[in-house]
């Protein structure tokens, strides 16, 4: 009889405690397209994945942490009731999460600088090579202006010197804090600049305000044949002073692949453009499994989950490509990637289903060239690597 009594005693704690283990699981919202974070937290976490855009206050109310993307703004509106402490976007850029309702909310939250610089140093190269193709123009002797020289305008600074180009640095924040005196301010820039590219943050306010930097004012300093290349944020480009500019100066081009309202872009815009994009720029094989994996540590570290340093398996995931003797520089580019099998100009519809079913490219380390080839040397220094057997 007393055994039976301490037998059920046993299977009624054992009946708490699982109850109460279920009910202090803790709740993970995530993007679903974010690459190869699929089954990594499951052990640790109740995981339900949606569309970034599907991520509303009521699905996030009861959630411990969130994995997103640019496409879910966590601001008060998402936030404000929930159990929300730890936030992780997977992408470099954060203008989509409101950091002051996350400090006094004591909402810890990360991003993941420099993930896809690559990425967006690949898409650079290539658009570049198109527009002095489409102009039988020689790049080299050209002066480029670089706006923004953090992780992604350093690495196209690296290839613009490569390229040949003359390369004017603008970057306020790094030229006040650093005392970089052959930084140029963003007026010299455009008047000097055969090419200008964006690498900026979104800030809407502020000394460094970058919210329509490029608009019916300054963008009458260009000259009427500049070439404008915008991978950053769309609203750092006046989307009306722009098409104005492109209608008074008939020489002038751009190529964009960010977009002012995303993803309800401007189809005049977009008529007018030489490459235009789905916010892809970033979007290689290499750079989307660094994003989810500095997300993944920085969660791990948070909960103390003990997956970090986190790879995925296998590890490289495929093999890197291997190139023959190219012909030159422009040639390796070109071999990586085909820009315009990305264009938007007929499918433009489709901006969003394009995105969120992007058969991620490999960038430059994912492609080795001979060591003795006569162009190693400086493949490698915008990240090729080189084979040396």
């Amino acid at each position: 009889m007393m055994l039976k009594q301490v037998q059920h005693d046993l299977q009624h704690t054992l009946t708490k405690l699982n109850i109460f283990v279920q009910n202090t699981v803790m709740r993970l919202i995530a993007d679903k397209n974010i690459p190869f974070l699929k089954g990594v937290l499951d052990p640790f976490f109740d995981v339900e994945y949606y569309s970034g855009s599907e991520i509303t206050s009521e699905i996030v109310r009861s959630a411990d942490a969130l994995i997103i993307r640019t496409r879910t703004i966590c601001d008060s509106n998402l936030l404000s009731g929930s159990n929300v402490k730890f936030i992780g976007s997977a992408t470099i850029g954060f203008d989509h999460i409101d950091t002051n309702y996350c400090a006094n909310n004591n909402i810890t939250w990360v991003n993941a600088p420099g993930c896809n610089s690559a990425g967006v140093q690949q898409w650079v190269a290539t658009a570049l090579i198109h527009w002095a193709d489409l102009n039988s123009t020689n790049l080299s002797g050209l002066t480029i202006g670089v706006v923004g020289v953090g992780n992604v305008g350093k690495k196209v600074v690296d290839l613009a010197r490569v390229l040949g180009m003359k390369v004017l640095c603008c970057d306020p924040p790094r030229k006040r804090n650093e005392d970089l005196t052959d930084y140029v301010d963003f007026e010299t820039v455009l008047r000097e600049s055969d090419i200008i590219t964006f690498h900026v943050p979104l800030n809407y306010e502020g000394v460094d305000r970058t919210f329509h930097m490029l608009n019916h004012h300054s963008i009458a300093l260009c000259k009427p044949n500049v070439y404008i290349v915008n991978s950053s944020r769309g609203e750092v480009l006046n989307t009306e002073g722009l098409i104005s500019f492109l209608e008074s100066n008939p020489n002038a081009q751009v190529a964009l692949d960010v977009w002012e309202n995303e993803p309800n872009l401007s189809v005049e815009l977009l008529r007018k453009t030489i490459i235009a994009t789905p916010h892809i720029a970033g979007y290689s094989l290499e750079g989307k499994v660094m994003g989810t994996k500095m997300v993944i540590d920085s969660l791990s570290q948070f909960f103390n989950l003990g997956i970090s340093p986190w790879l995925p398996s296998p590890n490289p995931l495929v093999e890197k490509i291997k190139l023959t003797n190219p012909t030159n520089i422009a040639a390796a580019i070109k071999s990586t990637y085909n820009i315009l099998g990305d264009d938007l100009r007929n499918t433009f519809e489709s901006f969003e289903n394009l995105r969120n079913n992007y058969n991620y490219r490999r960038d430059f380390s994912g492609h080795t060239v001979d060591l003795y080839s006569k162009y190693s040397d400086y493949l490698k220094k915008i990240g090729f690597s080189v084979r040396t057997e």
